[in-house]
C-alpha cells in the first residue's frame, strides 16, 4: 500500500515540479477564466511538488 501512495506522489510531485503551469490548470484554472497565476503561487507550486515527490520516494523505498 505504501508503494501505491509513493508512485501517486511521486508521479503528481513530478508534474507540479516540472510543469506548475500544468498543476495550476489542473487545480484552479479550470475554474476560471482569463486569469493566470502569479510567480510566487507557481514557485509554492513547485515547491510542494519536489517536497512530495521526496516522500513518494522514501515510501517507495522504505521497509
Amino acid at each position: 500500500m505504501k508503494t501505491i501512495i509513493g508512485l501517486i506522489l511521486l508521479v503528481l510531485g513530478g508534474l507540479s515540479a516540472i510543469n506548475p503551469e500544468a498543476a495550476w490548470q489542473l487545480e484552479i484554472g479550470w475554474k476560471v477564466r482569463d486569469a493566470e497565476p502569479s510567480d510566487a503561487y507557481l514557485l509554492y507550486i513547485r515547491i510542494t511538488g519536489i517536497v512530495a515527490s521526496i516522500v513518494g520516494l522514501v515510501l517507495i523505498f522504505s521497509w
